[in-house]
C-alpha cells in the first residue's frame, strides 16, 4: 500500500470484491470451473492460452475489450473510449470496417462488447472463444462465488488494512462502491470487520456503467474537487479508467503484466497490505 499516495486525497473511493481483501486464487477456481465444460483436448487449448495472457504473451490483457459478436480483441483508450485495433486470437492485427469507432463506457453491454477490467474476464472472454455460451459461465461464476464463501482460503482479510482504515478515518471521508447488492456487501464488511470505517455504501452500482456518474454525484455531494480524489480498486474498466476520465487519481490493485495508460495519477499496487 502506497500510504502517502493515498492521504494526497480527502476522498477515497474503494471497491469491495478483489479490493478489501486478498487473494486471486478465486480466478483459478473459475477458469478450472469453466474448462469442465470442454472436452480434454480444448481444456488443454484453454489453459495453453489462459497462461500466455497470465504471462502477457497474448493481446487479450486487462484494459482491452473483447468483441463478441466478431469474436476479436479490441484495443481501447480509456480517455477517448476510440477502439484502436483489433487483434484475433493468433494475435494478427485485423481490418475491421463494420465496427463503431469508439465503445464509450455506456455502452458495454458484457455481451457483444465485454470490458476485460479484472480476473475474472480474461477466463470469460476465452470461454465465449471456445463457444461456451454466456448463460453457462454465469452459472461457473455464481458457482465459484459459492465455493469462495464456503471453502477456506478465498476470502483472505488484508494485513493491517482494518488498522490503517481506524488510524485515518477521522481525517478522510471513506466511501465503498461495489456492484454487489447491499445484503451481499453488507454481509462481507461485516466479515472483514470493516463496515465501521466507511461513511457510506453504495451498493449494485453497475460499474463501469455507471462509475463515472456515481463518482460525480460523490463529488459534488462531499464537494470535493476531482484532484483531491482517489479511486482504489482492482478493475480497470470499472474503477481506474472512469477516475482518471474525471481528473481523479487512482490506485489499481493488479499483478498485470502490461499497463493500460502511463499517467503520474496512477499507482499500481499488489495489495493493500500494510508493508
Amino acid at each position: 500500500m502506497n500510504r502517502e499516495f493515498l492521504e494526497q486525497h480527502n476522498l477515497m473511493i474503494f471497491d469491495l470484491d478483489g479490493t478489501l481483501y486478498e487473494g486471486r486464487e478465486h480466478f483459478r477456481l473459475h477458469t478450472n470451473n469453466l474448462k469442465a465444460n470442454l472436452d480434454e483436448s480444448e481444456q488443454e487449448q484453454f489453459e495453453n492460452l489462459y497462461t500466455d495472457v497470465l504471462n502477457g504473451n497474448h493481446p487479450l490483457q486487462i484494459g482491452k475489450v473483447y468483441d463478441g459478436k466478431r469474436d476479436l480483441i479490441w484495443t481501447w483508450d480509456p480517455f477517448t473510449a476510440q477502439l484502436t485495433e483489433a487483434h484475433d486470437w493468433n494475435g494478427e492485427k485485423i481490418n475491421v470496417t463494420d465496427a463503431p469507432n469508439a465503445i464509450p463506457a455506456s455502452d458495454f453491454d458484457f455481451m457483444n462488447w465485454v470490458p476485460i477490467g479484472d480476473g475474472w474476464w480474461t477466463p470469460y472472454a476465452i470461454a465465449r472463444h471456445f463457444g461456451i455460451s454466456p448463460e453457462v459461465i454465469q452459472a461457473s461464476y455464481v458457482q465459484t462465488k459459492d465455493q469462495m464463501s464456503n471453502e477456506k482460503g478465498f476470502l483472505q482479510r488484508t494485513p493491517g488494512l482494518k488498522e490503517y482504515l481506524e488510524s485515518i478515518v477521522n481525517d478522510y471521508t471513506l466511501i465503498v462502491c461495489t456492484n454487489s447488492d447491499e445484503v451481499d456487501a453488507q454481509r462481507l464488511l461485516d466479515f472483514l470487520g470493516l463496515e465501521q470505517y466507511f461513511t457510506e455504501l453504495i451498493p449494485s452500482a453497475q460499474k463501469p456503467v455507471y462509475t463515472k456518474t456515481i463518482f460525480e454525484d460523490v463529488l459534488h455531494r462531499f464537494q470535493v474537487k476531482p484532484e483531491n480524489a482517489v479511486s482504489i480498486g482492482d478493475n480497470f474498466m470499472n474503477e481506474i479508467a472512469p477516475a482518471l476520465q474525471l481528473g481523479m487519481s487512482a490506485m489499481w490493485l493488479t499483478d498485470a503484466q502490461i499497463k493500460p495508460v502511463d499517467d503520474d495519477r496512477l499507482v499500481l499496487v499488489d495489495t493493500l497490505a500494510q508493508s
